[in-house]
């Protein structure tokens, strides 16, 4: 327990040392910070590129940002967070761009369902949702990717995809829906 704490201590003062240098503008703080973070923002990335083209570019443009804007990090919460909020937006913005993503703000015109996860869902692979989830209409898509892996308040998904909090909502009852029909149908 001792040593796994004194581990942790470490690697938090590793990279507070890592930020400062890469404030400072030190080429091998930056070459560590990608080195450390690259595979996990690389993760966030590609959930919202699906393309890995456009996933390596959101990942270029998310350190570019980062290098850009690391003297804003104020340190209060996890730096790590503030990192995969520059790689969703990032991400967002290429998709936007290069995929021409339409969000289009909707009336609830649908009644909400209930959202009952089948049996079927418990026999499943974390693959093999992950693969049903990427068969979501593509604002969907994002909506659940942003709400349910990410954690993103409907607030917050609204103001970045500049939509309404009621249709980021309505988006996510429509994706855990049609999530439903496609696990019933795939068992």
């Amino acid at each position: 327990m001792q040593i796994l704490y004194c581990f942790k201590s470490l690697i938090v003062l590793d990279i507070e040392r890592v930020i400062k240098g890469c404030i400072k503008k030190e080429r091998r703080s930056q070459d560590e910070l990608v080195r450390i973070f690259a595979s996990s923002l690389m993760a966030v990335c590609k959930r919202y590129c699906q393309d890995s083209r456009l996933a390596n570019d959101a990942l270029q443009n998310t350190f570019i940002n980062v290098f850009k804007y690391i003297e804003g990090y104020s340190g209060e919460g996890s730096f790590e967070g503030w990192l995969k909020r520059i790689a969703v937006n990032c991400s967002l913005t290429l998709m936007k761009k290069e995929a021409k993503i339409r969000v289009y703000d909707e009336v609830e015109e649908e009644t909400m369902l209930q959202s009952d996860i089948p049996d079927a869902y418990d026999r499943m692979k974390v693959k093999e949702i992950m693969e049903l989830i990427k068969k979501l209409p593509e604002v969907q898509y994002l909506v659940f990717n942003m709400k349910v892996v990410e954690g993103y308040s409907h607030k917050e998904i609204a103001e970045i995809l500049k939509i309404q909090e009621s249709t980021s909502r309505s988006n996510l009852t429509r994706a855990r829906n049609n999530l439903i029909r496609l696990m019933t149908k795939n068992n």
